[in-house]
């Protein structure tokens, strides 16, 4: 089952497969709805999948994301417009997720400091 992301004429991702790395929990075995969505980040790049899987509690972002950015210019003030409101810092890319994926593993297994 494919999952599609969108934020209204800015920008929109398509997921065509989730499966959680560290145990095998995915769209087909998913019958309880563990995976989630809540880590998901808009970045200047388009949307960024972030999944935590309630069976493991690991967070990972789903290889094979197709971006699709339809205004570049209005995508990049709404991100910038969202960082200011919440304070939340802006992303860049999926690389800058990725550091952030990494943080938020590290603090649940307690390797953070």
């Amino acid at each position: 089952m494919a999952l599609k992301f969108r934020l209204k004429g800015l920008a929109e991702t398509f997921v065509d497969e989730v499966t959680c790395p560290c145990c095998g929990t995915g769209v087909s075995n998913n019958k309880d709805n563990q995976l989630k969505t809540e880590y998901t980040k808009v970045t200047l790049s388009g949307i960024v999948v972030v999944v935590r899987c309630g069976s493991c509690e690991h967070v990972f972002i789903p290889s094979g994301q197709k971006f699709g950015v339809i205004n570049y210019s209005k995508l990049s003030d709404a991100v910038a417009k969202d960082s200011e409101n919440t304070g939340q810092p802006i992303f860049k890319d999926i690389s800058s997720v990725l550091q952030e994926v990494e943080r938020l593993n590290a603090a649940k297994d307690s390797k953070f400091h």
